[in-house]
């Protein structure tokens, strides 16, 4: 059985970029593996010199990188390509909520679902 918080979100999921691409059966299977997690404002979600170990796809509130908009999806380059952040990523001045979904789980979608990965890319052009 699906939970309520699963299908919460996997809604969530539908809304963002790179996730449009996706079956419903797909953004099953990720919104099963990803973790809501919750930053307060100014805290530091990814601190600068680290490669990410997890994806942080924004649900509310938003992230700061050196004071700009953070992307919707991140740190995907760092993540697929292990490149350590340059800047702190931070929660915006009304927090930060995020599904976090870990590199494994990240990889095994982009190997899966190759349009996820034109979605990452199509974001990167666009920018925040």
């Amino acid at each position: 059985m699906i939970g309520p918080e699963v299908v919460q979100r996997l809604f969530a999921l539908r809304e963002i970029g790179p996730f449009q691409r996706l079956e419903d059966t797909e953004l099953l299977l990720i919104a099963r593996h990803a973790r809501p997690r919750r930053f307060e404002a100014g805290k530091v979600v990814l601190p600068a010199g680290l490669v990410a170990e997890a994806l942080f796809v924004v649900i509310e509130g938003g992230a700061l990188v050196e004071g700009v908009a953070a992307p919707v999806v991140f740190d995907a380059p760092g993540l697929l390509f292990g490149l350590s952040t340059e800047a702190d990523y931070t929660a915006g001045p009304e927090g930060l909520e995020a599904l976090v979904i870990a590199k494994p789980h990240v990889f095994t979608i982009a190997r899966e679902c190759p349009e996820f990965v034109v979605g990452l890319r199509d974001l990167a052009e666009r920018g925040p």
